[in-house]
């Protein structure tokens, strides 16, 4: 007798699974019935309607029904492993050409000549002059028609579609009825179940919209992502009402210094950093923990901000603590805050890798006594031996560059600290205050005055020249020079690699000029050196990867050059075009397009130009892109949304904190039986490790 499978079942013990593929599944997550279910197509073939063969265009995929002549297979040359395979397929008297230049192993053996056949393919240009179909599909009519709408995974070779495909219909249909969604049915209303979104998904109806399904845009798909941001927007409303509750240190002395350091500062405030400020400050001087993001472009004074807020737990009788990604970015702000805030008395410090022996010992001694008020430092800020008498403050800069894990360590070091956290990343305000529903959220939204205007120009590969005289005639008039490219080495490509490129522009385009690279693989103490060394005008071009997103000011930096523009999001090129235009001269970005970018990638670029604000690139990448990586969820974990497009469903996110904020008034300990599938979910996403504190 068949045993049933429950949602916990392992694969291993599924029919046609034994012990190389159950491996290779379970190393792409891929263990369990639940596994397989959850596991979506990564793309749809349309075999619902059979293309004529008059109508049959090179460059086309196409579904083709005719007779299939005898198949010839035989070893490519210079590879054993691989093998060439071709054919005849007779379509209403027509011959045309079917080629495998490396025939699937699966189909070793099986393909079914002499037989009325459906092929699915793409059409190519022959040697002859007439048309082939290369690398197609073969459906035998003798097994009755196809699916009209099939699915395809992104799984191991060794598994097979066809058998995966039956795994998760099978796990689907017995285990179906035990898949629990986190919306209550009363208030479900026209939303399907997570499991008819499941089946729709992996099963789509022969009447499905097919650019729906491809995209990502289905019913199916919709339901899966409504449901999961109901349950973080759940998790949201609970984290919040919490942290309404948690007491924190409230900061309400004397505001001398505070108010001594904006009367002295060399500039007047923006608007936004004075009402960023207010809403601190009151924040502050509650009794309650204050988290709150900090959004601002690059350049809009979160810095200033930050130290505001830092003296004034100083001058309340606590400490405050800044934590950035790299040393170079936590001494820069060190010294920053000793440049602004030096004439108050305050003593200061920095602790990073790099502080060690004596000096290192007399910091730690300063902070667990309470004498150093304000310390700068990186992740050695949170580090076992780190003890603080007294903080009431942490600030933490750049925070998507960080885990959950390391927010929560930093929030460790004083159990009721308040925490302002900080980042550039533009995101539409609409969908920052539905994603951080947990934090209260300042916005920066102005630039200060006399910031240098940043020129944006787009070039394509055959303008390289171009671009090259520009950066020779930067760099001689004293200014210094970003040149970004996507690879690190050659194994892509090799003439957009760091070392490849470096080579190039010492040799040829820019002779005599002082060359270093920086990229991922570096070291920290390295990536270190040679931003030093490029602050300090000892390089003057520094060849880098998308790594140089997150840097220091560097005043001199006056024209970066982006390679392969097309690859990046719109946001993310934002930042590093941010990397100049940080002193008095004019700067400029040269964002270069591949010589293979298409036409929507070139328009893409094109909104650069216009778009010169952080505001104005987020609602661009909203329309355009999608976020990609936009708030770094995807590297450091913080956010567990599996289905959810964060900009394409930016109006579901609305919905669904709605409803969620409406069914946790009603239920707010999430207790009675209607809310079952909403507490699991909850749970699910706390296993994950998701910081409902911490969001962000």
């Amino acid at each position: 007798m068949k045993r049933a499978l429950g949602i916990g079942s392992p694969v291993a013990a599924m029919p046609g699974i034994g012990p190389k593929r159950a491996a290779a599944l379970e190393a792409r997550g891929i263990a369990t019935a639940g596994d397989l279910i959850f596991h979506l197509p990564a793309r749809y073939q349309d075999w619902r309607e059979r293309t004529p063969a008059e109508d049959l265009r090179a460059g086309s995929i196409v579904v083709v029904e005719g007779d299939l002549g005898k198949i010839s297979e035989r070893p490519m040359r210079g590879s054993r492993w691989r093998r060439l395979a071709s054919g005849w397929l007779n379509v209403g008297g027509r011959q045309i050409r079917v080629v495998w230049f490396n025939l699937p192993a699966y189909m070793r053996g099986y393909l079914p000549g002499g037989e009325r056949v459906l092929v699915r393919g793409r059409v190519a240009a022959g040697l002859d002059g007439g048309i082939e179909i290369v690398q197609p599909e073969l459906h035998p009519l003798s097994d009755g028609e196809p699916k009209g709408i099939r699915p395809v995974y992104r799984i191991p070779s060794i598994v097979g579609q066809r058998l995966f495909a039956s795994l998760v219909a099978r796990a689907l249909g017995e285990t179906g009825d035990s898949i629990r969604g986190s919306i209550p049915d009363e208030v479900r209303g026209e939303v399907p179940t997570v499991r008819d979104a499941l089946s729709y998904i992996h099963d789509p109806p022969p009447d499905a919209d097919f650019d729906a399904l491809a995209n990502g845009e289905s019913r199916g798909h919709l339901a899966l992502a409504f449901d999961e941001l109901f349950a973080f927007e759940l998790a949201l409303s609970i984290e919040r009402i919490r942290s309404a509750r948690r007491a924190g240190i409230a900061l309400d002395g004397s505001r001398d210094l505070s108010q001594r350091m904006t009367d002295e500062l060399p500039f007047k405030l923006t608007g936004s950093q004075s009402r960023a400020i207010e809403e601190i400050g009151a924040d502050l001087a509650r009794p309650n923990q204050m988290n709150r993001m900090l959004m601002g472009d690059v350049g809009s004074g979160k810095t200033i901000v930050a130290f505001w807020a830092m003296i004034r737990a100083v001058e309340c009788g606590h400490q405050a603590a800044m934590m950035a990604p790299t040393e170079l970015l936590a001494e820069q702000h060190w010294r920053g805050f000793a440049r602004v805030c030096g004439r108050l008395g305050i003593k200061s410090a920095i602790l990073t890798g790099s502080v060690t022996g004596a000096a290192r010992n007399k910091t730690l001694r300063g902070l667990s006594s309470g004498e150093i008020g304000v310390v700068f430092g990186t992740h050695a800020l949170i580090q076992e031996r780190v003890l603080m008498r007294r903080l009431a403050l942490g600030v933490i800069d750049e925070q998507h560059r960080f885990g959950v894990f390391d927010r929560a360590k930093m929030k460790a070091l004083g159990p009721k600290a308040n925490l302002l956290m900080m980042t550039a990343t533009p995101i539409p305000r609409s969908l920052a205050m539905s994603l951080f529903a947990n934090l209260d959220v300042s916005f920066l939204d102005e630039l200060p005055a006399g910031r240098t205007p940043i020129a944006t120009e787009i070039y394509t590969e055959d303008d390289i020249a171009r671009v090259h005289e520009e950066l020779r005639a930067e760099i001689g008039g004293g200014g210094r020079a970003y040149y970004v490219v996507p690879f690190i080495d050659g194994d892509e490509d090799e003439a957009k690699s760091v070392s490849a490129t470096a080579a190039r522009l010492k040799k040829d385009a820019i002779p005599g000029a002082r060359v270093g690279t920086m990229h991922g693989r570096m070291v920290t103490a390295e990536k270190d050196r040679a931003m030093r060394e490029f602050r300090d005008g000892a390089i003057d071009v520094l060849v880098c990867t998308t790594v140089v997103e997150v840097g220091i000011d560097v005043p001199e930096a006056t024209i970066i050059v982006v390679v392969a523009a097309e690859r990046y999001g719109l946001a993310q090129l934002h930042q590093l075009r941010g990397r100049v235009g940080r002193g008095e001269k004019p700067s400029r970005c040269c964002l270069v397009a591949s010589s293979d970018a298409d036409e929507p990638a070139l328009e893409r670029l094109a909104v650069m130009r216009e778009s010169m604000t952080g505001a104005e690139v987020a609602e661009a990448d909203l329309r355009l892109r999608g976020p990609g990586d936009l708030l770094g969820a995807r590297q450091t974990g913080a956010l567990p949304l599996r289905f959810v497009h964060l900009i394409r469903d930016h109006r579901t996110i609305e919905r669904a904190r709605k409803m969620a904020d409406d069914w946790i008034r009603r239920d707010p300990s999430l207790a009675s039986r209607e809310s079952e599938g909403a507490r699991a979910a909850v749970k699910k996403m706390l296993a994950l490790g998701f910081s409902l504190g911490d969001v962000g």
